[in-house]
């Protein structure tokens, strides 16, 4: 393969190292080497479009923050050049939710994601860029400086060589080698690949929709014109889903077995059902999301929806904002910059019970009133009168509550004693 990198033209002929991101390379060969799976056949699998999309669009609809932390105070760093690219648009041509479900995506089903740091001559960024990982054809570590880089192609013969400063990376899962992360497709490999048989097998039962109620034995053979007749009058009759079921007529001393060949009896659509299990354990996924109610109820719906925010979303959210930390802040930044996503919405339970938890907060002094409206996406209350924290009045510091002293201290106390005396 012939590219072109920094405007000379070389020859690729062996590549260093182990790491090769080409999407289509990725998955390894399924049952005896006829169902490989890259990242775009594996989507076509509907339990695997259903999680990659569900996890795509949720990491895209959560706002990504920028804070500044001063005093052990944080604010919105909303004068940071950084702060609308994260939240609003990462460059002219895509959103930031664009931005975040293609990197997400890229990250769900493939060894990492990638995204093109631009900066001006100041080393100011100026705008992000995702970089497809199937264009990602090599990292690896400058001999000299010690550097990793990558090597990115944009599809026309043409390579670049990026090193950290000019990328942000999040590699998938990390196991034996740390810089190599593991292929989650070849690591699902088996469910993948029985969960396209089995959808191929299923698919290819329906199409021909042949499903007679048993088999034709004709001792005596049939002439050709017998045969192609039979044949035609088999098609016309019997084929389809419509025809489904129906008995043949026969003639001339042939019989007929009976036997079944439903789905439900050779347990295909069982084993589709336990496919969609084992691909929402791969991704973390709670399996009614997936369309999946076989043993979904009120109580542990609401359970398990929760559960997908803490054991899949919130991890993926920490990957992405320890390498915003990492790639996009300077060394000087880092001491009082950091990103953060807001996944309080996505806790949020019912009407009732997220009045009950703002109660708790606000009677305990924990939050106040402008808090609990920004959690709710409402404007600050007028001339700051939503900055005051308050506390229940029946409740007494826990000095007061040692030394047995009234709620007004010392001095309620003595003014108590004088009432009692007439003083």
């Amino acid at each position: 393969m012939k590219i072109r990198l920094f405007g000379r033209e070389v020859l690729e002929i062996t590549r260093p190292g182990k790491t090769k991101n080409r999407a289509d390379d990725w998955a390894a060969a399924l049952s005896g080497g006829d169902d490989a799976l890259g990242s775009t056949a594996a989507l076509k699998i509907s339990a695997v479009f259903r999680c990659v999309d569900l996890l795509s669009k949720t990491m895209a609809t959560l706002p990504l923050h920028l804070y500044r932390v001063e005093d052990g105070k944080k604010e919105y760093a909303t004068e940071h050049r950084l702060y609308q690219m994260l939240l609003r648009l990462p460059n002219p041509y895509t959103t930031a939710y664009e931005f975040w479900q293609m990197f997400t995506t890229n990250l769900l089903l493939t060894k990492g994601a990638y995204a093109r740091i631009k900066r001006n001559s100041h080393g100011q960024i100026t705008s992000l860029w995702n970089i497809p990982t199937c264009n990602v054809v090599y990292t690896g570590t400058n001999a000299r400086t010690g550097e990793p880089y990558i090597t990115v192609t944009d599809g026309q013969g043409n390579a670049e060589n990026l090193y950290p400063w000019d990328y942000m990376h999040v590699p998938g899962m990390l196991y034996q080698d740390p810089t190599d992360p593991e292929d989650p497709l070849e690591m699902a490999a088996d469910v993948l690949g029985l969960t396209k048989n089995l959808s191929g097998y299923a698919a290819a039962t329906f199409r021909q929709g042949i499903n007679p109620g048993g088999f034709i034995e004709i001792p005596t053979g049939l002439s050709e014109d017998a045969y192609n007749r039979l044949q035609r009058d088999f098609e016309q009759k019997y084929a389809g889903v419509r025809n489904s079921g129906k008995f043949i007529l026969l003639e001339e001393g042939a019989k007929a077995q009976l036997f079944t060949r439903d789905l439900e009896k050779t347990q295909v659509l069982e084993s589709r059902k336990f496919a969609v299990a084992e691909i929402c354990r791969i991704f973390g996924v709670p399996p009614h999301m997936c369309m999946d109610m076989d043993r979904a109820t009120f109580s542990n719906i609401e359970q398990q929806s929760r559960e997908y925010v803490r054991d899949a979303i919130n991890p993926l959210s920490v990957r992405m904002e320890e390498a915003v930390y990492r790639d996009m802040l300077t060394p000087m930044e880092r001491k009082k910059y950091f990103a953060k996503f807001n996944t309080k919405a996505l806790l949020r339970g019912d009407t009732a019970a997220q009045t009950q938890f703002y109660n708790s907060m606000r009677q305990n002094g924990i939050m106040t009133a402008d808090e609990i409206r920004d959690s709710e996406d409402m404007n600050p209350l007028p001339d700051g009168l939503g900055k005051i924290a308050y506390i229940n009045g029946n409740m007494l510091p826990l000095q007061n509550a040692i030394n047995n002293t009234p709620r007004g201290g010392a001095a309620g106390a003595q003014n108590k004693t004088r009432e009692v005396s007439g003083k």
